[in-house]
């Protein structure tokens, strides 16, 4: 409290005790509380000058609760007009003074108006007179003895004030306290004289009428041009003049800035016909926005419509890339509730398109309303860099499309329907150090599509949808300009090389959508001419509570160190669900699937574990899994099926499966090859008993067909069937013709152009307004199968349910053998030969037998040889062959007739497998008998 002395000249003088703070904007006048970038604490005297109810304004005493007048100022005589307070603290209003402007105020009924007095630099209050210019006559007397300097310059109140400033000579220097009459704490600024008669102040000179120009120093902020920060004004003429200023840079200062669309749309969005709403036109280089505590509020213009994209900054249309350059927004948040326009929620923070050196740092993006609105949208862009963006309650996060080099780090993305899209062919790119939270299980965190080279990892995920979609899509075209023209789609932009690690996570998806989508849905369109996304990577991944692993199809996918908890599928798929597409002859030729898992676990899961269906590569190493199907169902846990389709070669070993398996296979399902054909890639076909594989897509020969048992290019010539290109001729899918010394088929039936026809490479060549061709070699060339499709089954396998073959896979599974050498039989009498005792769970795969003697099949005298398992005694038949209709070639093998998975097949330890040979009427001898038999321990 004041002394009394003290006390009785303060009133006196008209002089309030100090306070402590005074406001920068409107207040809630309840409880502790920051002002002006300190805390206030019980008893703070502070200033309350900002109020949206004026009456409001005067000093109060900071309280938890409700905050009260102070006690010498409550009443009219004490905030009397004249009065004035002084500012201890603050970061705008240290060291001020203000002083009341409100004759005889009614106190809770007139508005209580304060105003700058003066600060603690009294030589530099002095240049300034009450009125609010400095005394003419005090400055023409400074100039003409030639002390006006840099140092001691006229300051005023506001800008229009000083313009009106008019000495004889111009001093060097400027300043105003603030921007205009609403006085926001920080809009003044400090001017330097330009040397010309333009600029952001501008003074004439008394006498002469010289027009002298002054321009803003420093770093300019958008108060300095006219932005009221309080949530009412639009900001964006403001925010658009400092930029356009041209000094490298703009500040917001703490507050609520209000971003209102131009009425003039300045160019559509992309190859869409969304028109763009800016605020703020994005035309100088080298430029930052920075503002700590300041807040970009977008709104909707006058007149929107549902359609109009809305974005606080935006650069201008579809510019080619490094047209801008270094564009940085640093601490700035923004705010995209537009809850009182129901028609429009398409705010934007940026629309950016051809910027080299694009950064964002400690940027903040959310909904102070209700979740709408994006982040931005980032075009044909280079070196983009965001670091520490937090993004909540927020529609969308990040569009990407047709950029290259960028970078995304220490993030969190909560409440979100999308959060980045990567789209259109971007290169190299890295997305690392982050948190994505949702609201429900159906947010997706990252679209990656068409794209190459990306580094993505090491963040966690909660109560979202999906985590990464990998994909291309049919509709991308090659280039930005060709985008921008909506052009024909010329090359299928394959997604590859890309890295997905170190992401753990739980409550993620329904069962229905995945938790990782790879692939394409042949359904949504036909990419003839490009295989499948390549080069993926899953690695180090846990998760629980879990929806599936979808992969449509994939060259080169790595799925290493991964652990599924409690995974949930819907029927018929599995936690880790493999496919590719084979339902005709280009979804053969150009999907596929080629997947090498490396350690994986899949515990409780809703379903099986594992399912691989028509791959043409399979390795699973370190396959773990337990307690699954937990819905009741009898899945097996790993399933590879289909693997003649795509003449599969797979590999199975160092894995613990607590339930079944399943491998299915059938050489018999393989057409035979035909003559005057035209077959597409990776047809499987059989000729003369060998299998052979297309890997170039053609008509086959009249006659013949492959028959090579060591060439992987057998050339099969049939193109002399393909017709000649014609112009203005209908054509319909498959179609062949050639053109020059090229090939092509139909892809998209149409009617040819009238003359040239199809040439080039690319994967899609238009010809006319709806023919599509694609090129081929126009000759088949074959590839030599050693056999229709192999498993390999490693020894340190352990399957606690059942292994089983189906179709003839027991044919070309390769695991153990082992060999016996029974010798010479006599015409008659039975022969008994032990080959061996299971040691571990074993499945009967194949026997083969030969002889050094050949043998003549009768039916009436014969052998018989039977391969049987002995359980505690009790002798299963594995599998049975006689001499009656076949006999034996010397040195030739003869298949001993296993099926899939018969029932004396299946051996646990201790259990004796035993030939047994008897004979019929008067029998056959035999010469050097021997025989192996395949199996595989589990």
């Amino acid at each position: 409290m004041a002394r009394a002395a003290t006390a009785a000249v303060r009133l006196l003088t008209g002089e309030r005790e100090p306070v402590r703070l005074a406001t920068t904007a409107n207040i809630t006048l309840y409880g502790l509380q920051t002002i002006d970038g300190v805390l206030t604490e019980v008893g703070d005297r502070v200033l309350v000058k900002d109020q949206t109810a004026g009456a409001q304004n005067g000093i109060y005493t900071a309280s938890a609760g409700e905050w009260y007048r102070a006690a010498d100022a409550r009443t009219t005589r004490t905030m009397q007009k004249g009065t004035t307070v002084h500012v201890q603290e603050g970061t705008a209003n240290n060291s001020r003074t203000y002083a009341y402007q409100t004759y005889q105020p009614v106190i809770g009924t007139d508005d209580i108006v304060l105003t700058f007095y003066q600060s603690d630099d009294i030589v530099g209050d002095m240049e300034a007179a009450a009125s609010g210019f400095v005394d003419a006559a005090a400055a023409s007397a400074a100039q003409a003895l030639g002390v006006m300097t840099t140092v001691i310059d006229p300051q005023f109140s506001t800008l229009a004030i000083a313009q009106a400033y008019s000495p004889a000579v111009a001093p060097t220097y400027i300043r105003t306290a603030f921007y205009d009459t609403n006085q926001v704490a920080g809009s003044g600024g400090v001017y330097k004289k330009n040397g010309a008669s333009t600029g952001d102040l501008v003074i004439i000179l008394s006498g002469s009428g010289t027009h002298v120009g002054y321009s803003l120093t420093g770093t300019p902020n958008a108060s300095q041009k006219g932005a009221r920060k309080d949530n009412t004004t639009d900001d964006g003429p403001a925010t658009q003049a400092a930029h356009d200023l041209a000094l490298g840079g703009i500040e917001f200062l703490a507050g609520t800035h209000k971003m209102v669309p131009t009425g003039t749309s300045t160019f559509t969005l992309g190859n869409q016909p969304n028109n763009i709403y800016r605020s703020v036109a994005l035309t100088a280089d080298n430029v930052t926005f920075s503002g700590d505590d300041a807040v970009l509020r977008g709104v909707s213009r006058p007149g929107v419509i549902t359609a109009d994209v809305q974005p606080v900054f935006s650069t201008n249309k579809n510019l080619t890339q490094g047209t801008r350059k270094n564009i940085k927004f640093k601490g700035l948040k923004f705010d995209s509730n537009n809850d009182g326009d129901v028609t429009n929620s398409n705010q934007r923070f940026l629309y950016a398109v051809g910027v080299d050196g694009l950064k964002f740092e400690d940027t903040e993006a959310g909904s102070s309303g209700a979740r709408r609105g994006y982040f931005a949208h980032i075009q044909n862009c280079r070196d983009i860099q965001i670091n520490a963006h937090y993004h909540h309650k927020m529609t969308g996060g990040l569009n990407v499309r047709y950029c290259e080099n960028f970078v995304l780090t220490n993030f969190i993305f909560k409440d979100f329907s999308e959060a980045i899209d990567l789209d259109g062919t971007s290169k190299r790119v890295v997305i690392r150090s982050g948190i994505f939270e949702g609201i429900a299980r159906t947010s997706q965190c990252i679209d990656i599509n068409d794209q190459v080279d990306a580094s993505i990892g090491d963040f966690s995920v909660y109560l979202v949808g999906n985590i990464a979609t990998i994909n291309y899509k049919t509709t991308t075209p090659d280039t930005y300009s060709e985008y921008v023209a909506n052009g024909f789609v010329r090359n299928f932009q394959l997604s590859k090389r890309i890295v997905l690690s170190n992401i753990t996570g739980s409550a993620i998806g329904d069962g229905v959508l995945p938790s990782f989508y790879i692939g394409w849905d042949w359904a949504a369109g036909n990419h003839a001419g490009a295989g499948p996304v390549s080069e993926i990577t899953l690695d180090n991944i846990t998760l629980d509570d879990v929806s599936f692993i979808s992969v449509l199809e994939a060259q080169d996918l790595v799925l290493r160190n991964i652990t599924l908890q409690r995974a949930l599928s819907s029927a018929g798929f599995a936690a880790v669900d493999l496919r590719s597409s084979a339902a005709n002859g280009d979804q053969l030729a150009w999907s596929g699937l080629d997947v090498r898992i490396d350690g994986m676990r899949i515990e409780n899961a809703q379903r099986g574990a594992v399912k691989i269906s028509v791959p043409s590569r399979a390795s699973v190493k370190g396959l773990i899994t337990k307690g699954n199907n937990t819905l009741g169902g009898t899945d097996a846990d790993l399933i590879i099926t289909s693997m003649h389709t795509r003449a599969c070669r797979a590999a199975v070993d160092e894995c613990d499966i607590e339930g079944n398996v399943t491998i299915n296979g059938d050489s018999t399902a393989i057409a035979a090859w035909a003559p005057n054909t035209f077959y597409k890639k990776n047809s499987i076909r059989t000729n003369g008993g060998n299998f052979y594989r297309s890997v170039a897509e053609g008509y086959s020969a009249a006659a013949t067909g492959p028959v090579s048992t060591s060439s992987l290019a057998e050339v099969d010539d049939g193109s002399a069937l393909a017709a000649s290109w014609s112009g203005s001729t209908a054509y319909v899918v498959d179609d062949v013709v050639k053109n020059g010394s090229a090939y092509y088929t139909c892809m998209v039936a149409g009617t040819s152009a009238a003359t040239v026809g199809p040439t080039g490479s690319d994967h899609r060549i238009l010809d006319g307004t709806t023919l599509v061709w694609r090129p081929i070699s126009g000759f088949v060339t074959w590839e030599y199968l050693p056999t229709p499709y192999s498993v390999r089954w490693g020894k340190n396998n352990r399957v606690r349910g059942t292994v089983t073959l189906q179709g003839d896979a027991q044919k070309y599974i390769f695991g153990e053998n082992a060999s016996a050498e029974v010798g010479d039989l006599a015409a008659t009498g039975v022969v008994n030969k032990s080959v061996f005792a299971a040691r571990r769970r074993t499945l009967i795969t194949r026997v083969t037998y030969q002889t050094t003697a050949s043998v003549v099949a009768d039916p009436t005298n014969y052998r018989t040889l039977l391969l049987r398992r002995y359980r505690a005694g009790a002798a299963t038949t594995v599998s049975t062959i006689d001499t009656t209709t076949t006999g034996f070639t010397a040195s030739v093998f003869r298949d001993g007739g296993v099926t899939a998975s018969p029932a004396g097949g299946y051996m646990e330890p201790g259990d004796l497998l035993q030939l047994t040979s008897n004979v019929a009427g008067t029998g056959v001898a035999i010469t050097g008998l021997g025989f192996t038999v395949d199996f595989i321990e589990y």
